[in-house]
């Protein structure tokens, strides 16, 4: 389910950067779990909040594409401080201060805490390459029913003949005698804050941790190359317009690290005879007079093809007719229902006999 990180913050979409930051800090006080009256759950959402919002690229995302520019929620179980910045760090500070001070304990010593967890430095992580973003004309009855497209894509790609790996089909790889297959390098520092272990890539494998024995000749070792390529992309069923499909791994491809993603927004093309609402299909109907007073039956084409309409006795313009289940799926089961409003069809001249004839319904009150 989408999320929305200004509303859990309680600041605006134009928000500035400082603004976020003090909201951040008034709630994570207020709600940490280990305060009195605070709350885990709420804590963490808050977390989540400010590391997607805190950060000007991933704001940038977010506001794009949503939560679901991240696959999964980007808060990890306990603490994670991956997506805190150095500037960050004396949030988490203030934070902690208040926290040791209500449970009585001294507050100094926090530094030497975050020193032990090596400086406050970033974990190693996989390198990872970027994210495309494309639109996507989707016509109104596939944003119902779902399709399948396919588009082509010059872009960075994994290369075909050594699978990504750079080395010659058929050749071995080896242990890198630089890093000793970590792919990185460690180097120690020390500072007013502690002692800073930081990981360096490895420059002679490119953070592989192996180096192949002969080079792959169609990539020249780099295990990814520039080329044209067809992405095929399933359009699901009762999506909206503007809504983004994400392709997990088909972004751009990067040497010794896993590829991006692809995010692709559509733009639903409007219908001239129906629109949405909701998990509902909506359509006008004009109806002779005389079937919306004697009622009758009147065909109409759906998006699923020809359908007979039964329009009850004495009906009038306005009124509504339902046809259960013929509406947009719905993302669990079953589908929405289809609309059909009612309008009375007039012609532009009256005979004289027809003026007779109303004149005769109007005597009797109709």
């Amino acid at each position: 389910m989408s999320k929305d990180y200004y509303e859990i913050l309680g600041v605006s979409k134009n928000a500035l950067r400082e603004e976020i930051k003090r909201a951040y800090r008034k709630l994570a006080h207020q709600h940490h779990p280990d305060k009195k009256g605070g709350d885990e759950k709420k804590f963490k959402e808050i977390n989540e909040a400010y590391q997607i919002l805190g950060d000007d690229e991933k704001r940038r995302r977010y506001d794009q594409f949503g939560s679901a520019a991240f696959g999964r929620s980007s808060a990890q179980p306990g603490w994670d401080f991956s997506g805190f910045s150095r500037q960050g760090f004396g949030d988490l500070g203030d934070i902690f201060e208040d926290i040791f001070s209500a449970r009585g304990e001294p507050a100094s010593g926090w530094e030497d805490f975050f020193g032990g967890l090596g400086g406050f430095s970033r974990s190693r992580r996989a390198k990872r390459g970027s994210d495309i973003a494309l639109s996507l004309d989707v016509s109104f009855r596939e944003s119902i029913f779902g399709g399948a497209r396919s588009v082509l894509l010059d872009k960075t790609s994994s290369c075909a003949v050594c699978k990504g790996s750079g080395a010659e089909p058929g050749s071995h790889v080896k242990k890198c005698d630089i890093c000793q297959g970590t792919g990185t390098v460690r180097e120690a520092r020390r500072s007013i804050l502690g002692s800073f272990t930081s990981l360096a890539e490895c420059s002679k494998c490119r953070g592989k941790g192996e180096i192949p024995e002969k080079l792959c000749k169609h990539c020249r070792g780099h295990g990814v190359l520039k080329k044209q390529e067809n992405i095929n992309i399933q359009i699901p069923a009762g999506i909206r317009n503007g809504e983004a499909i994400k392709l997990t791994g088909m972004g751009e491809a990067l040497s010794g690290g896993v590829a991006g993603d692809l995010y692709v927004k559509t733009n639903v093309t409007p219908h001239p005879v129906f629109r949405r609402e909701g998990s509902d299909l909506v359509m006008d109907l004009y109806a002779q007079p005389s079937k919306m007073i004697l009622g009758g039956e009147d065909a109409i084409e759906t998006l699923e093809g020809k359908l007979l309409v039964r329009i009850p006795e004495l009906s009038k313009a306005g009124d509504i007719l339902r046809l259960r289940g013929k509406g947009v799926p719905k993302a669990r089961e079953g589908r929405g229902n289809l609309l059909i409003l009612l309008h009375q069809k007039l012609p532009r001249k009256l005979s004289h006999e027809a003026k007779k004839l109303l004149l005769d319904l109007e005597k009797e009150g109709l």
